[in-house]
């Protein structure tokens, strides 16, 4: 199964959360270092997951040479054509590259969808699978323990990650389908001088994170709350800082 299908029922959340990346310091071209991974590759790559369409974008418009095909099970989202990563709707070694970019985290058993990748790779194919490392964003579970904290008087549960199912140290769920696995790996800081994008970013998680409010807490107590504690920060130190830890496995 897959987790936190209401967060992708339109573009504008996703979008939120990638506006956030404007400020990061010493930012990475993901999409560019996709592009530049996929050098030698020819024929066929899907998009897999392909969100707002911006890997897909770039490698159109880079390499007019390759047929992309990007999917997607939501339909708000940039895809030719809707597909499950767990149920593929191509043949066996179809594809000569394939992308998974910040997605193998939605699903319950991950290392099940890469092997529907392997299948659909052509002997040799390569794939692209990025995701978050450990300690990636933090800073916004102790702003959900802090908010909580403020609301219920007393200490809250954990911020459950909802990325957490699928990181920089699950590295080991390529190994039974790929015989060379590299990773490239960042630790980068976003500094966010102004209040409004990080409280959009903040209510673009409410289709991931709501459900893990205590009873009697709703979405815009929480939501007022945090923003408060946003605001307060950014008149105190001049911005709110995330820590960003991301990257990029190449497996052949």
């Amino acid at each position: 199964m897959t987790h936190g299908a209401e967060a992708y029922r339109s573009r504008e959340p996703l979008a939120a959360r990638m506006n956030i990346y404007r400020w990061q310091r010493d930012p990475v071209d993901l999409p560019g270092l996709a592009v530049a991974e996929l050098s030698g590759v020819r024929g066929t790559v899907t998009d897999i997951g392909c969100g707002v369409g911006g890997y897909t974008d770039r490698l159109r418009a880079q390499r007019p040479d390759l047929r992309v095909l990007p999917l997607d099970r939501s339909p708000a989202m940039a895809a030719d054509a809707l597909a499950d990563i767990r149920y593929l709707p191509l043949a066996d070694g179809s594809a000569d590259a394939a992308l998974a970019m910040h997605m193998l985290y939605h699903l319950e058993e991950p290392g099940a969808a890469i092997g529907e990748l392997r299948r659909v790779l052509r002997p040799g194919g390569t794939l692209l699978a990025s995701t978050n490392g450990a300690g990636d964003k933090a800073e916004i579970a102790e702003l959900w323990a802090a908010a909580l904290r403020d609301l219920l008087g007393a200490e809250p549960e954990p911020y459950a990650n909802p990325a957490a199912g699928f990181t920089l140290d699950h590295g080991h769920l390529f190994e039974p389908h790929f015989a060379g696995i590299e990773l490239r790996e960042f630790a980068r800081e976003t500094v966010v001088p102004e209040p409004g994008p990080m409280i959009a970013f903040l209510h673009s998680l409410r289709g991931l994170a709501e459900g893990q409010l205590p009873d009697g807490i709703g979405w815009p107590d929480f939501l007022d709350r945090a923003a408060a504690l946003v605001c307060r920060r950014i008149e105190e130190t001049g911005a709110f800082r995330l820590t960003n830890r991301f990257g990029l496995f190449v497996c052949r």
